[in-house]
């Protein structure tokens, strides 16, 4: 009888344990940005992308070489409002003339999953 009663404690303990370990775990949200790029008339190429929380924190930079879409995963603690994305690069036509240019753009997240923002280039 007394080996059960210290049987069903440690059970008792060992699932507390357990379970305020697994309640301590922080929920992870989970959000992909989509970032596309478009300019009149000209190539895009070396895009850098920096992405903005709502409050002007800098919380992921990416780039593409090619000056095409990049997708940014972001794993936040907490969730996110909105993400402000600012875009620089280079502007090419006719493979004569480079500039460079310029641009930002905003989208507003409710739940975790995959959103889009389309930046003009200038």
């Amino acid at each position: 009888m007394r080996g059960y009663m210290i049987a069903l404690v440690l059970t008792v303990v060992v699932s507390s344990v357990l379970a305020s370990s697994v309640s301590a775990q922080s929920v992870i949200f989970n959000y992909t940005i989509h970032v596309d790029f478009f300019a009149y008339s000209c190539s895009l190429d070396i895009i850098q992308v920096s992405l903005y929380d709502s409050a002007g924190r800098l919380v992921s930079e990416a780039s593409s070489p090619s000056g095409g879409e990049i997708a940014i995963a972001l794993r936040m603690p907490t969730p996110l409002a909105g993400v402000t994305a600012t875009a620089s690069g280079l502007a090419t036509w006719s493979s004569y003339y480079t500039w460079p240019v310029s641009g930002s753009g905003s989208v507003t997240l409710g739940s975790p999953g995959d959103y889009w923002v389309t930046i003009r280039m200038n």
